[in-house]
Protein backbone atom coordinates (compact mmCIF):
# COMPACT_ATOMS: atom_id res chain seq x y z
CA UNK A 1 0.00 0.00 0.00
CA UNK A 2 1.20 3.65 -1.01
CA UNK A 3 2.09 5.64 2.24
CA UNK A 4 -0.03 8.90 2.76
CA UNK A 5 2.93 10.77 3.96
CA UNK A 6 5.95 12.31 2.99
CA UNK A 7 8.70 10.12 4.84
CA UNK A 8 7.17 6.77 6.47
CA UNK A 9 8.58 3.88 7.95
CA UNK A 10 11.19 1.08 6.27
CA UNK A 11 10.33 -2.49 5.55
CA UNK A 12 12.68 -5.31 6.14
CA UNK A 13 12.22 -6.14 2.50
CA UNK A 14 13.11 -2.56 1.80
CA UNK A 15 15.73 -2.89 3.30
CA UNK A 16 16.97 -6.07 1.78
CA UNK A 17 16.32 -4.42 -1.73
CA UNK A 18 18.41 -1.07 -0.76
CA UNK A 19 20.82 -3.39 0.13
CA UNK A 20 21.16 -5.14 -2.93
CA UNK A 21 20.80 -1.86 -5.03
CA UNK A 22 23.88 -1.05 -2.91
CA UNK A 23 26.03 -3.45 -3.64
CA UNK A 24 25.53 -3.75 -7.37
CA UNK A 25 25.92 -0.25 -8.27
CA UNK A 26 29.35 -0.41 -5.78
CA UNK A 27 30.26 -2.89 -8.92
CA UNK A 28 28.70 -1.11 -11.95
CA UNK A 29 30.13 2.16 -11.37
CA UNK A 30 33.51 0.98 -11.20
CA UNK A 31 33.55 -2.11 -13.78
CA UNK A 32 32.17 0.28 -16.59
CA UNK A 33 34.26 3.15 -15.71
CA UNK A 34 37.41 1.21 -15.73
CA UNK A 35 36.42 -0.57 -18.57
CA UNK A 36 36.58 3.01 -20.67
CA UNK A 37 33.51 4.46 -20.69
CA UNK A 38 33.21 8.03 -19.64
CA UNK A 39 30.16 8.14 -19.05
CA UNK A 40 27.41 6.52 -16.68
CA UNK A 41 24.02 7.30 -15.87
CA UNK A 42 21.50 6.24 -13.38
CA UNK A 43 17.83 6.48 -13.34
CA UNK A 44 15.43 6.09 -10.12
CA UNK A 45 12.12 6.10 -11.88
CA UNK A 46 10.03 6.05 -8.15
CA UNK A 47 12.79 7.87 -6.26
CA UNK A 48 10.48 8.88 -2.93
CA UNK A 49 11.92 11.58 0.12
CA UNK A 50 15.29 10.52 -0.18
CA UNK A 51 14.96 9.43 3.84
CA UNK A 52 12.64 7.40 5.87
CA UNK A 53 11.10 8.18 9.21
CA UNK A 54 14.26 6.77 11.51
CA UNK A 55 16.50 8.71 9.08
CA UNK A 56 17.46 5.61 7.06
CA UNK A 57 18.56 6.36 3.80
CA UNK A 58 16.36 5.69 0.73
CA UNK A 59 17.26 4.38 -2.88
CA UNK A 60 18.83 8.00 -4.28
CA UNK A 61 21.10 8.66 -1.86
CA UNK A 62 22.38 5.14 -1.39
CA UNK A 63 23.07 4.74 -5.35
CA UNK A 64 24.94 8.22 -5.07
CA UNK A 65 27.13 7.15 -2.02
CA UNK A 66 27.55 3.98 -3.55
CA UNK A 67 29.26 5.78 -6.38
CA UNK A 68 31.39 8.66 -4.61
CA UNK A 69 32.46 6.05 -1.67
CA UNK A 70 34.68 4.17 -4.04
CA UNK A 71 38.23 3.74 -2.63
CA UNK A 72 39.71 4.61 -5.99
CA UNK A 73 37.23 7.57 -7.35
CA UNK A 74 35.31 7.49 -10.09
CA UNK A 75 36.71 9.27 -12.72
CA UNK A 76 33.81 8.92 -15.35
CA UNK A 77 30.77 11.43 -15.16
CA UNK A 78 28.06 10.14 -13.74
CA UNK A 79 24.40 11.27 -14.32
CA UNK A 80 21.46 10.41 -11.54
CA UNK A 81 18.07 11.27 -12.55
CA UNK A 82 15.63 10.84 -9.79
CA UNK A 83 11.86 10.58 -10.77
CA UNK A 84 8.95 11.41 -8.06
CA UNK A 85 5.32 12.14 -8.87
CA UNK A 86 4.66 13.83 -5.53
CA UNK A 87 5.67 17.18 -4.95
CA UNK A 88 6.48 17.22 -1.24
CA UNK A 89 8.66 13.86 -1.35
CA UNK A 90 10.85 15.58 -4.27
CA UNK A 91 11.30 18.34 -2.31
CA UNK A 92 12.11 16.55 0.57
CA UNK A 93 14.49 14.22 -1.60
CA UNK A 94 16.47 17.96 -2.95
CA UNK A 95 17.25 19.13 0.39
CA UNK A 96 18.52 15.65 0.97
CA UNK A 97 20.59 15.54 -1.85
CA UNK A 98 22.05 19.26 -1.44
CA UNK A 99 23.60 17.71 1.35
CA UNK A 100 25.32 15.73 0.11
CA UNK A 101 28.98 16.85 -1.04
CA UNK A 102 29.48 15.63 -5.05
CA UNK A 103 32.51 15.54 -6.78
CA UNK A 104 32.61 17.42 -9.82
CA UNK A 105 31.85 14.55 -12.18
CA UNK A 106 28.72 13.64 -10.35
CA UNK A 107 25.31 15.54 -11.21
CA UNK A 108 22.03 15.25 -10.40
CA UNK A 109 18.29 15.77 -11.11
CA UNK A 110 15.46 15.55 -9.84
CA UNK A 111 12.11 15.33 -11.60
CA UNK A 112 9.87 16.47 -9.27
CA UNK A 113 5.76 16.22 -9.89
CA UNK A 114 6.36 14.42 -12.86
CA UNK A 115 5.26 10.68 -13.32
CA UNK A 116 7.68 7.68 -14.28
CA UNK A 117 5.53 7.86 -17.79
CA UNK A 118 5.85 10.90 -18.06
CA UNK A 119 9.49 11.97 -17.44
CA UNK A 120 11.73 8.66 -18.24
CA UNK A 121 11.42 9.48 -22.03
CA UNK A 122 13.01 13.09 -21.52
CA UNK A 123 15.72 11.29 -19.99
CA UNK A 124 16.44 8.75 -22.10
CA UNK A 125 16.18 10.77 -24.98
CA UNK A 126 18.74 13.21 -23.42
CA UNK A 127 21.36 10.39 -23.99
CA UNK A 128 20.29 9.44 -27.64
CA UNK A 129 23.56 9.28 -29.21
CA UNK A 130 25.35 11.13 -32.14
CA UNK A 131 26.52 9.80 -35.03
CA UNK A 132 29.14 7.30 -34.51
CA UNK A 133 28.64 7.81 -30.88
CA UNK A 134 26.73 5.04 -28.14
CA UNK A 135 24.72 5.47 -25.14
CA UNK A 136 26.24 5.69 -22.05
CA UNK A 137 25.85 2.55 -19.86
CA UNK A 138 22.41 3.16 -18.34
CA UNK A 139 20.73 1.61 -15.13
CA UNK A 140 17.29 1.78 -14.43
CA UNK A 141 15.63 1.19 -10.87
CA UNK A 142 11.88 0.64 -11.49
CA UNK A 143 10.65 0.27 -7.86
CA UNK A 144 7.05 1.87 -7.91
CA UNK A 145 4.19 0.86 -5.43
CA UNK A 146 1.77 -0.10 -7.67
CA UNK A 147 2.30 -1.18 -11.36
CA UNK A 148 1.94 1.54 -13.93
CA UNK A 149 5.19 1.04 -15.64
CA UNK A 150 5.32 0.82 -19.70
CA UNK A 151 7.08 -2.33 -20.84
CA UNK A 152 8.12 -0.61 -23.90
CA UNK A 153 10.24 1.46 -21.63
CA UNK A 154 12.05 -1.72 -20.30
CA UNK A 155 12.40 -2.78 -23.37
CA UNK A 156 14.10 0.18 -25.01
CA UNK A 157 16.65 0.00 -22.17
CA UNK A 158 17.32 -3.55 -22.80
CA UNK A 159 17.81 -3.22 -26.53
CA UNK A 160 20.62 -0.35 -25.72
CA UNK A 161 23.61 -2.03 -25.27
CA UNK A 162 25.56 -1.60 -22.18
CA UNK A 163 21.81 -1.02 -20.29
CA UNK A 164 20.04 -2.57 -17.61
CA UNK A 165 17.24 -2.98 -15.33
CA UNK A 166 16.17 -3.76 -11.89
CA UNK A 167 12.18 -3.91 -11.41
CA UNK A 168 10.07 -4.12 -8.61
CA UNK A 169 6.99 -6.34 -9.87
CA UNK A 170 4.53 -5.77 -7.69
CA UNK A 171 2.61 -8.71 -7.40
CA UNK A 172 0.26 -8.64 -4.69
CA UNK A 173 -1.32 -5.56 -5.98
CA UNK A 174 -0.59 -6.77 -9.59
CA UNK A 175 -2.92 -10.38 -8.73
CA UNK A 176 -5.81 -8.14 -6.53
CA UNK A 177 -6.71 -5.95 -9.44
CA UNK A 178 -6.14 -9.05 -12.04
CA UNK A 179 -8.89 -10.75 -10.34
CA UNK A 180 -11.87 -7.34 -10.30
CA UNK A 181 -10.86 -7.43 -14.09
CA UNK A 182 -9.53 -3.82 -14.18
CA UNK A 183 -7.41 -1.78 -15.82
CA UNK A 184 -6.63 -3.56 -18.41
CA UNK A 185 -4.97 -0.93 -20.50
CA UNK A 186 -2.45 -0.75 -17.55
CA UNK A 187 -2.07 -4.83 -17.69
CA UNK A 188 -1.32 -4.25 -21.52
CA UNK A 189 1.40 -1.50 -20.77
CA UNK A 190 3.06 -3.28 -17.65
CA UNK A 191 3.58 -6.50 -19.87
CA UNK A 192 3.62 -5.67 -23.02
CA UNK A 193 0.86 -8.11 -24.49
CA UNK A 194 -2.80 -9.33 -23.69
CA UNK A 195 -1.54 -12.89 -22.60
CA UNK A 196 -2.28 -11.97 -19.17
CA UNK A 197 -5.46 -12.23 -19.72
CA UNK A 198 -5.26 -15.95 -19.35
CA UNK A 199 -4.41 -15.40 -15.58
CA UNK A 200 -8.03 -14.46 -14.96
CA UNK A 201 -9.37 -17.37 -15.01
CA UNK A 202 -6.50 -19.19 -13.13
CA UNK A 203 -7.83 -19.86 -9.80
CA UNK A 204 -5.67 -21.60 -8.10
CA UNK A 205 -3.05 -18.65 -5.88
CA UNK A 206 0.02 -20.62 -7.11
CA UNK A 207 -0.52 -21.62 -10.77
CA UNK A 208 -1.72 -17.73 -11.02
CA UNK A 209 1.63 -16.89 -9.30
CA UNK A 210 3.39 -19.12 -11.80
CA UNK A 211 1.67 -17.83 -14.47
CA UNK A 212 2.10 -14.05 -13.84
CA UNK A 213 5.92 -14.19 -12.95
CA UNK A 214 6.53 -16.70 -15.87
CA UNK A 215 4.49 -14.35 -18.36
CA UNK A 216 6.78 -10.89 -16.97
CA UNK A 217 9.78 -13.04 -17.34
CA UNK A 218 9.02 -14.36 -20.87
CA UNK A 219 8.04 -10.97 -22.10
CA UNK A 220 11.93 -9.79 -20.66
CA UNK A 221 13.95 -12.32 -22.83
CA UNK A 222 11.57 -12.90 -25.73
CA UNK A 223 9.98 -9.68 -26.33
CA UNK A 224 12.65 -7.29 -24.73
CA UNK A 225 15.60 -9.23 -25.83
CA UNK A 226 17.38 -9.07 -22.70
CA UNK A 227 20.16 -12.76 -22.61
CA UNK A 228 20.05 -12.75 -18.56
CA UNK A 229 16.77 -12.25 -16.12
CA UNK A 230 16.80 -13.30 -12.83
CA UNK A 231 14.09 -12.99 -10.26
CA UNK A 232 13.70 -13.02 -6.95
CA UNK A 233 11.11 -13.47 -4.27
CA UNK A 234 10.29 -11.18 -1.25
CA UNK A 235 7.37 -12.50 0.96
CA UNK A 236 5.79 -10.23 3.69
CA UNK A 237 5.67 -10.79 7.35
CA UNK A 238 2.81 -12.44 6.70
CA UNK A 239 4.61 -15.10 5.06
CA UNK A 240 2.44 -14.31 1.55
CA UNK A 241 3.99 -13.04 -1.71
CA UNK A 242 4.56 -9.46 -1.83
CA UNK A 243 6.64 -9.16 -4.86
CA UNK A 244 9.69 -10.26 -6.98
CA UNK A 245 12.41 -8.50 -8.14
CA UNK A 246 13.13 -8.65 -11.91
CA UNK A 247 17.34 -8.06 -13.27
CA UNK A 248 17.99 -8.11 -16.90
CA UNK A 249 20.83 -7.36 -18.59
CA UNK A 250 22.75 -8.38 -21.53
CA UNK A 251 25.89 -8.67 -19.56
CA UNK A 252 27.48 -11.78 -18.21
CA UNK A 253 29.21 -10.15 -15.38
CA UNK A 254 26.72 -7.95 -14.79
CA UNK A 255 24.51 -10.77 -14.09
CA UNK A 256 27.31 -12.41 -11.14
CA UNK A 257 27.62 -9.32 -9.87
CA UNK A 258 23.53 -8.59 -9.25
CA UNK A 259 24.47 -12.73 -8.22
CA UNK A 260 26.54 -11.50 -5.58
CA UNK A 261 24.77 -8.50 -4.50
CA UNK A 262 21.81 -11.10 -3.59
CA UNK A 263 23.95 -13.70 -2.16
CA UNK A 264 25.28 -10.72 1.06
CA UNK A 265 21.77 -9.84 1.65
CA UNK A 266 21.18 -11.51 5.35
CA UNK A 267 17.64 -12.71 6.30
CA UNK A 268 15.83 -10.99 8.92
CA UNK A 269 12.99 -13.86 9.91
CA UNK A 270 10.59 -11.23 8.82
CA UNK A 271 10.97 -11.48 5.26
CA UNK A 272 11.72 -14.16 2.97
CA UNK A 273 14.84 -13.95 -0.22
CA UNK A 274 14.77 -16.63 -2.29
CA UNK A 275 15.92 -16.75 -5.90
CA UNK A 276 12.68 -17.82 -8.01
CA UNK A 277 13.19 -17.86 -11.58
CA UNK A 278 12.33 -21.32 -11.47
CA UNK A 279 9.10 -21.51 -8.82
CA UNK A 280 9.83 -25.16 -9.01
CA UNK A 281 13.43 -24.68 -7.72
CA UNK A 282 13.49 -22.03 -5.06
CA UNK A 283 16.54 -21.07 -3.64
CA UNK A 284 16.96 -19.34 -0.42
CA UNK A 285 20.33 -16.42 0.29
CA UNK A 286 21.99 -18.13 3.34
CA UNK A 287 25.05 -18.31 4.48
CA UNK A 288 25.77 -21.73 2.81
CA UNK A 289 24.25 -22.39 -0.24
CA UNK A 290 22.39 -25.37 -0.84
CA UNK A 291 25.26 -27.70 -2.50
CA UNK A 292 23.12 -30.79 -2.90
CA UNK A 293 20.61 -29.24 -5.09
CA UNK A 294 23.75 -27.57 -7.30
CA UNK A 295 25.43 -30.83 -7.35
CA UNK A 296 21.98 -32.18 -8.78
CA UNK A 297 22.02 -29.69 -11.37
CA UNK A 298 25.84 -30.07 -12.48
CA UNK A 299 25.58 -33.40 -12.55
CA UNK A 300 22.10 -33.65 -14.77
CA UNK A 301 24.08 -31.04 -16.66
CA UNK A 302 27.34 -33.10 -17.11
CA UNK A 303 26.68 -36.58 -16.65
CA UNK A 304 28.68 -38.46 -18.78
CA UNK A 305 30.48 -35.50 -20.83
CA UNK A 306 34.25 -33.96 -20.97
CA UNK A 307 34.21 -30.66 -20.25
CA UNK A 308 36.01 -27.58 -18.34
CA UNK A 309 35.93 -25.90 -15.20
CA UNK A 310 35.10 -23.02 -16.80
CA UNK A 311 32.28 -24.19 -18.90
CA UNK A 312 30.55 -25.42 -15.44
CA UNK A 313 31.16 -22.17 -14.17
CA UNK A 314 29.13 -20.22 -16.97
CA UNK A 315 26.53 -22.67 -16.48
CA UNK A 316 26.26 -22.74 -13.04
CA UNK A 317 26.17 -18.40 -13.31
CA UNK A 318 24.17 -18.13 -16.29
CA UNK A 319 21.61 -21.41 -15.89
CA UNK A 320 21.23 -21.74 -11.87
CA UNK A 321 20.22 -19.58 -8.81
CA UNK A 322 24.04 -20.11 -7.56
CA UNK A 323 27.39 -18.10 -7.77
CA UNK A 324 30.44 -18.61 -9.26
CA UNK A 325 32.21 -19.22 -6.10
CA UNK A 326 29.57 -21.84 -5.26
CA UNK A 327 30.55 -24.86 -7.46
CA UNK A 328 34.18 -25.63 -6.52
CA UNK A 329 33.43 -27.36 -3.17
CA UNK A 330 31.06 -29.48 -5.41
CA UNK A 331 33.80 -30.29 -7.74
CA UNK A 332 35.75 -31.12 -4.98
CA UNK A 333 33.50 -33.84 -3.20
CA UNK A 334 32.62 -35.30 -6.80
CA UNK A 335 36.37 -35.59 -7.68
CA UNK A 336 36.97 -37.07 -4.25
CA UNK A 337 34.51 -39.75 -4.72
CA UNK A 338 35.74 -40.74 -8.36
CA UNK A 339 32.53 -39.24 -9.89
CA UNK A 340 34.23 -36.56 -11.74
CA UNK A 341 37.76 -37.43 -13.25
CA UNK A 342 40.83 -35.36 -14.62
CA UNK A 343 41.60 -35.98 -17.69
CA UNK A 344 45.23 -35.42 -18.49
CA UNK A 345 45.68 -33.66 -14.90
CA UNK A 346 49.16 -31.86 -15.02
CA UNK A 347 51.98 -33.74 -12.88
CA UNK A 348 51.64 -30.75 -10.36
CA UNK A 349 48.03 -30.10 -9.92
CA UNK A 350 46.94 -30.64 -5.98
CA UNK A 351 43.88 -32.90 -6.17
CA UNK A 352 40.61 -30.79 -5.66
CA UNK A 353 41.64 -27.71 -7.10
CA UNK A 354 40.47 -26.11 -10.25
CA UNK A 355 42.87 -22.94 -10.68
CA UNK A 356 43.07 -23.85 -14.31
CA UNK A 357 39.91 -23.21 -16.08
CA UNK A 358 40.37 -25.33 -19.13
CA UNK A 359 41.29 -28.82 -16.76
CA UNK A 360 39.70 -31.71 -18.73
CA UNK A 361 37.12 -32.69 -16.46
CA UNK A 362 35.48 -36.19 -17.14
CA UNK A 363 31.96 -36.82 -15.12
CA UNK A 364 30.66 -40.36 -15.12
CA UNK A 365 27.45 -41.89 -16.33
CA UNK A 366 24.51 -40.37 -14.32
CA UNK A 367 23.56 -43.93 -13.64
CA UNK A 368 25.97 -44.25 -11.79
CA UNK A 369 26.37 -40.73 -10.02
Amino acid sequence: MQPKTTIWDLEPHTAAKHEILRRYVQAWAPILSQGKFPHLVFVDGFAGPGRYSKGEEGSPLIAIKAVIGQPRPITAQVDFHFIELDKKRSDHLASEVRAVDLPSNISTKIHGGRSFQDAFPDVWNTYDPKPGRIRPPTFVFIDPFGFKIPFSYVAKVLRAQSCEVLITFMFEEINRFLSQGQQPENFDDLFGCRDWREGINIKLPKERLKFLHDLYQRQLTQAAGARFVRSFALRNERNTMDYFLFFATNNELGLKKMKEAMWHVDESGAYTFSDATDPNQTVLFTAEPDRSLLTRLIVDKFAGAETTPSQIEHFVVCDTAFRETHYKKVLQVLEDTNRVMPVNSPAKRRRGTYADMNLRLLFGPKQEL
